[in-house]
């Protein structure tokens, strides 16, 4: 039977489970980052001898909004002047390398175009 959880709003420090569902992230997400990846996480709280996780629900609130971007559209730029453009000239093409024998079975054409040339 699994035991039930209840999360104490109030409470200043929350668990990696309550970390998941602030971040919108998978528990075993932030397992592995909290282990492998720890400064892609916000600063947590080690308690001695306590093996768990602990955040401060502020601490995260400002990691949170760190991150935050605006949605502004940037101005366009000025436009300097007229972009000259230069035409290369078309190159000759290279000579042919004489064909190498394929490697493998021959297509079904190839097998039909030798069949014919051989009648």
């Amino acid at each position: 039977m699994a035991a039930k959880v209840e999360i104490e709003e109030e409470s200043e420090l929350i668990t990696l489970e309550e970390l998941a569902v602030m971040l919108h992230r998978n528990v075993n997400t932030l397992r592995v980052a909290v282990s492998q990846r720890p400064e892609s996480l916000p600063p947590r709280v080690r308690f001695p001898g306590v093996q768990r996780n602990y955040w401060r629900r502020p601490t995260v609130r400002n990691w949170i909004a760190s991150y935050e971007e605006s949605f502004d559209v940037p101005e366009p730029a000025e436009t300097v002047g007229r972009v000259q453009v230069q035409v290369k000239p078309a190159r000759e093409k290279p000579e042919q390398q004489p064909k190498r024998n394929r490697v493998g079975r021959p297509t079904k054409a190839e097998q039909m175009r030798r069949k014919m040339s051989l009648a």
